[in-house]
């Protein structure tokens, strides 16, 4: 009786194989581990956040998501100095975690790339538009720009405290899950 019973479940594993593997009858390839997914998961507010848990800030911080319908001459001036994009053309999505008082030369922005726009277009274009005084008294001299998938994250902080630009970009690797497309 085992006999039959391991015969009849070998029989229907090889049937699942041949009938499995699609119709072409071609075999499937499993994704590897670099592959990134078109999109990543998750608002841009719940992304910071992620990375803020893997790399704690030394002060009291808030997520300021900008309101891209907006057209007002504020909201222009509020993406410019976020994201340091002229426009939103190209964004779906915009975020950004700063201190909530004082002056301390932190910012993490992150965006999110409409279908079909180069993310490295995007994150050239914050870098060189960014404004890295944009604070009264302070200057955030280590800057860095890089994507995973749709998401372009900017991090800018002051070299002379403990925060490193680099390990931000570390974290979201991780919030991620996988490796970054580029870092500039």
């Amino acid at each position: 009786m085992k006999k039959i019973i391991s015969m009849l479940l070998a029989a229907a594993m090889m049937a699942a194989v041949f009938t499995g593997c699609g119709a072409s009858g071609e075999p499937t390839t499993a994704p590897t581990e670099t592959t990134q997914a078109a999109v990543l998961e998750g608002t841009l507010e719940e992304l910071l956040n992620q990375v803020i848990q893997e790399q704690p800030v030394e002060f009291t911080g808030m997520v300021t998501n900008l309101d891209l319908t907006d057209t007002s001459e504020d909201a222009a001036y509020q993406l410019k100095s976020f994201t340091g994009l002229d426009s939103a053309e190209q964004i779906t999505e915009a975020s950004a975690f700063e201190p909530m008082m004082g002056s301390i030369a932190y910012s993490m922005v992150m965006v999110r790339t409409a279908e079909g726009v180069d993310t490295k277009t995007v994150a050239e274009a914050m870098k060189a538009g960014i404004d890295q005084r944009k604070w009264i008294c302070v200057e955030a001299d280590d800057l860095l720009v890089t994507a995973y998938a749709d998401v372009v994250m900017l991090i800018m902080v002051s070299s002379t405290g403990d925060m490193t630009a680099q390990s931000f970009v570390d974290a979201f690797e991780k919030v991620a899950g996988g490796e970054l497309t580029f870092v500039i």
